[in-house]
């Protein structure tokens, strides 16, 4: 398995591209720029072999591209049960696409739930329920080698995701971070800026303290 980072531009989120016997994408931005990512990405891997898109919210920033992102690969697009059945049903408010000067595009999502597994082939990721930036934020959690794409829970040089958004709650946000602490992380993939691989306790301390200062 190998974990390939696809920065964001502007207010796109990254983009990660899990690489193995069956490819999965993480995160797809605004799609603005999805065009150019998905020809990036085609270079690592073909794109009709990549079978799902995870997204680790809800959010815009995180799931506009994802309907270029499914037409260009064919993959079904999964998010969390919290926020799959809302948007599903219509219930935009979660998806704050105004704050980006988007448009939610209908799309086919599947729900995922806590504690599911999702092979890659050499790799198994579990989906963790962390809470808090938004009420269907996750984790994916590769044990092996000790590495996490955390989405917009917690960032790197001590970033935490906004708990101010539709749906989001500063304990929960508290608890997640914690929980991301006992997990003895070595590698961690957020969804903005920069990464972290070999050190991501050192981030993870420095994002609870400044977290726990304030709550």
């Amino acid at each position: 398995m190998r974990v390939h980072y696809l920065a964001g531009v502007g207010y796109d989120s990254n983009v990660y591209l899990v690489e193995d016997e069956e490819p999965v994408v993480v995160d797809t931005g605004t799609g603005m720029f999805a065009d150019t990512t998905l020809e990036e990405m085609s270079k690592l891997v073909p794109l009709k072999k990549i079978g799902r898109i995870v997204l680790t919210h809800c959010h815009y920033d995180h799931l506009g591209g994802a309907a270029k992102f499914q037409k260009a690969t064919g993959g079904r697009i999964y998010l969390h049960e919290a926020e799959a059945g809302p948007i599903k049903a219509g219930e935009s408010e979660l998806v704050i696409s105004d704050m980006f000067g988007g448009k939610l595009s209908q799309l086919d999502i599947e729900a995922l739930k806590t504690g599911q597994k999702i092979k890659t082939g050499s790799s198994e990721f579990e989906v963790l329920h962390t809470p808090g930036h938004s009420p269907g934020s996750i984790v994916l959690h590769e044990p092996k080698s000790a590495s996490a794409i955390v989405g917009d829970t917690v960032f790197c040089d001590g970033g935490v995701g906004r708990w101010d958004l539709p749906g989001g709650d500063l304990a929960q946000l508290v608890s997640s971070i914690r929980k991301l602490q006992k997990m003895q992380l070595k590698n961690m993939y957020p969804g903005h800026g920069s990464y972290a691989e070999g050190d991501a306790p050192y981030h993870l301390k420095l994002a609870a303290s400044y977290i726990e200062e304030g709550y």
